[in-house]
């Protein structure tokens, strides 16, 4: 019988649905059902992860230094993970991870599945979804389809019957190390994203381990910060002791914990009480971040119909509490929350598989090899439903000339106005964000907006400050829109704007330009930034057939400007415009110049 296949490879644990006609339902990749986000560089070389990695874990002659967890964490990170003096990526070991999940499916179901869907968080950018893609092609998976955790979140309960056409829901999604938020509605059966999704990178239930760790340390008068740092394997023990008394204290009031130390035993109760305490500053950063989604989507909490809670760490009740008392609206959650991404995942599957309109439409498939990103645009959560809208006007629209085409058509068209972009202040329906390593997925700047490696403000022009202390982007986004910018490809246009840089600078810069991931373009524009006068307004001009010679897709932009720098820079920005007529023009920036 044929089947689909929804995996959740997250940041604790990895968990696998699979999709038929019989419906969805998980697949045991232990005894446990999942299985938890682990690694283990064995003596002999061979790389185990999950169940087998806990198994190697429990013998006392393995040592801690061979194990990674929490690895998911960490990619797009350039430096590599040490396990037994064996250098990974983080892609190589989540790719483990995916094969050993495929291999117990396929045994278990006896044979491959038709199609797979991943998931991943919503508040990942382009720049970390080309990374993912990377894990299933190492996996030997050449096709898959990649949805956003909330999506499959809210698809699950829309297949439960949760959930009714229009009905507008938020979803907080609270694993093992992300938080993701994200208001949806559900509309002639398809998920529509309302706002702007965001969440917190580093933020969940390993998080509220570290908080306990914090106080038990406290409470044994810092015994265990006191540990020998060769005491590696001691320290491992606690730690798992945290995770387990985590796990018990949602549905205890109280556990007793028995701490081993070098010194004997130490024999001590925590309760749910004290728990809440250690984690309700993390708690509240969370809440909050679901209040600005809501906010960004502009809804009074009478809109929502309720607050979908998905990921295992959500099952803290203190989440449940809060989350209650800030919105006053219905709370919802599976009896096992943790399942929820990877069901809703086989959701979607299946009724690509099979035909069945009666849920969500899936997302298109992304491609097992994406073009590499030198940079990626912010609000990507959004590209599966933006991709999947440009496809359907596709399928039902006349074929037009595309940005490179040079017929009488596509030519003869008038020359159009200036594309404004960002006057004193983004003109609508663009906005200015700012994004970093620290959250690719950008923060909007109103007013001010920061992250440590940059700062903007709009007060006087876009004044943007890279610190130098790592790779981080400005650019002006529509968000959840796209336009048909072929014209002034067709019409000798450029990107206009004036800049004014405030201290010299030998930093890379990139000019780039985005369309519906993965399509964009950028441009190494390090030269002309340098040739600029230090205190003066300058204009730019880059001729906007340099994207379209790139790749970047006119009829389809989302991302008219974009500048990136990975070292210190200073400038102000002031009157961005896409312009007619003016590539040509003396003082134009040469595509030569802009390898």
């Amino acid at each position: 019988m044929p089947y689909v296949l929804g995996i959740d490879l997250g940041t604790t644990f990895v968990s696998a649905a699979v999709g038929d006609s019989a419906g969805t339902r998980m697949v045991p990749l232990a005894p446990e059902i999942v299985v938890p986000s682990l690694a283990y560089h064995a003596p002999g070389g061979a790389l185990l992860t999950g169940a087998a990695a806990l198994n190697a874990a429990a013998d006392p002659a393995s040592h801690s230094s061979s194990f990674g967890r929490g690895f998911k964490r960490r990619l797009g990170d350039p430096t590599p993970l040490m396990l037994g003096g064996a250098a990974y990526s983080p892609t190589a070991l989540m790719a483990a991870q995916l094969r050993d999940v495929l291999s117990t499916v396929t045994g278990v179901m006896s044979g491959r599945p038709e199609s797979i869907v991943l998931t991943c968080p919503a508040i990942w950018g382009p720049y970390r979804r080309e990374q993912f893609a990377e894990v299933p092609r190492m996996a030997g998976v050449d096709t898959f389809v990649l949805t956003t955790e909330p999506e499959a979140a809210a698809t699950h309960y829309y297949r439960e019957r949760a959930l009714g056409d229009g009905e507008v829901v938020a979803v907080y999604d609270l694993g093992g190390g992300t938080l993701d938020t994200t208001v949806l509605r559900v509309r002639a059966g398809a998920m529509e994203i309302l706002g702007t999704p965001e969440g917190v990178e580093h933020l969940g239930g390993m998080d509220f381990d570290d908080a306990l760790l914090g106080h038990l340390d406290e409470r044994l008068d810092g015994a265990i910060t006191a540990l020998d740092p060769a005491e590696t394997t001691t320290l491992a023990r606690i730690r798992a002791l945290c995770v387990q008394a985590k796990i018990d204290l949602s549905t205890e009031p109280d556990v007793r914990l028995t701490v081993p130390l070098p010194s004997g035993p130490r024999e001590l109760t925590v309760t749910r009480l004290e728990f809440n305490a250690v984690i309700r500053p993390s708690v509240e950063l969370t809440v909050s971040a679901l209040r600005r989604t809501v906010a960004s989507a502009r809804l009074d909490d009478d809109d929502l119909s309720a607050v979908l809670l998905a990921g295992g760490s959500s099952r803290v009740p203190l989440v449940r509490q809060m989350v209650s008392e800030e919105f006053d609206r219905p709370v919802r959650a599976t009896l096992h929350p943790k399942f929820t991404v990877a069901l809703g995942a086989a959701s979607v599957a299946a009724g690509a598989l099979l035909g069945d309109r009666s849920g969500p439409t899936p997302p298109p498939a992304t491609p097992a090899r994406p073009r590499r990103w030198l940079v990626p645009a912010g609000a990507a959560a959004l590209a599966v439903v933006a991709a999947l809208v440009i496809a359907l006007i596709g399928l039902n629209s006349t074929p037009t000339a595309g940005a490179g085409d040079t017929s009488t058509s596509a030519r003869s068209a008038p020359a159009p106005d200036p594309l404004v972009l960002f006057d004193n202040t983004p003109v609508k329906p663009y906005r200015a964000f700012i994004g970093s390593d620290q959250n690719w997925s950008g923060n909007e700047v109103l007013g001010t907006a920061s992250h440590p490696a940059i700062a903007a403000d709009d007060t006087d022009g876009l004044h943007v400050t890279w610190r130098g202390s790592g790779p981080a982007q400005v650019y002006l986004q529509t968000v959840q829109d796209t336009r048909d910018l072929r014209s002034y490809v067709d019409n000798a246009g450029a990107l206009v704007f004036t800049a004014v840089v405030h201290s010299s600078s030998r930093a890379k810069v990139v000019v780039g330009a985005h369309c519906v991931y993965p399509c964009g373009a950028e441009l190494d524009a390090s030269s002309v930034f340098r040739a600029l006068p230090v205190g003066k307004p300058s204009t730019v001009r880059i001729p906007l057939h340099c994207f379209t010679d790139k790749k970047l897709n006119a009829k389809a932009v989302n991302t008219p400007f974009l500048v990136w720098s990975d070292g210190p820079l200073d400038v102000t920005f002031r009157d961005i415009a896409w312009e007619a007529g003016v590539a040509d023009e003396p003082g134009a920036s040469s595509c030569a110049d802009l390898p």
